[in-house]
């Protein structure tokens, strides 16, 4: 592999781990019931993603600069986002996401079906809640989703 696809797969693995670490953090506080701030993690992940749009800038790639069969995007944030999400499904010393990776395309998914009508009714619902009401309903659905009463 070239040096340029070497160098924008390290930078996007690096901005990938950072805002991995900055979730993680955020994560934990949410558990510990504070409320999350801006941590120097945050400024790592922010940093890193910078570095790698930057990099994406200068390296004025071709339009058919392609990194294992994925041609990357004109547009640096896009390309940024194509360049994290390859590192994560094609790192092979990453055992765990390969295990994961069936889930995770399940997920994406599900994510991407179209919202039904029931669901519309309750997105209207809360949106028209207050967000600190809104916030609060939706930490709880996220409690019992994790913790269902039998």
């Amino acid at each position: 592999m070239d040096p340029v696809r070497n160098i924008l797969l390290a930078l996007a693995k690096h901005a990938e781990q950072a805002r991995l670490d900055w979730q993680a953090g955020r994560a934990a506080v949410r558990a510990r019931g504070e409320t999350p701030s801006r941590t120097e993690a945050f400024a790592h992940h922010i940093q890193a993603n910078l570095c790698l749009t930057a990099a994406i800038d200068a390296a004025d790639l071709p339009a058919t600069f392609r990194v294992h069969d994925i041609t990357l995007s004109r547009d640096s944030l896009v390309a940024a986002q194509q360049l994290r999400e390859i590192v994560l499904t094609y790192d092979r010393r990453s055992a765990i996401e390969a295990e994961h990776e069936a889930a995770r395309l399940a997920y994406k998914s599900a994510f991407a079906e179209p919202v039904n009508e029931q669901e519309q009714q309750y997105i209207d619902i809360l949106a028209s809640l207050p967000v600190a009401r809104r916030d609060k309903i939706l930490d709880l659905a996220e409690e019992h989703a994790r913790h269902p009463k039998a």
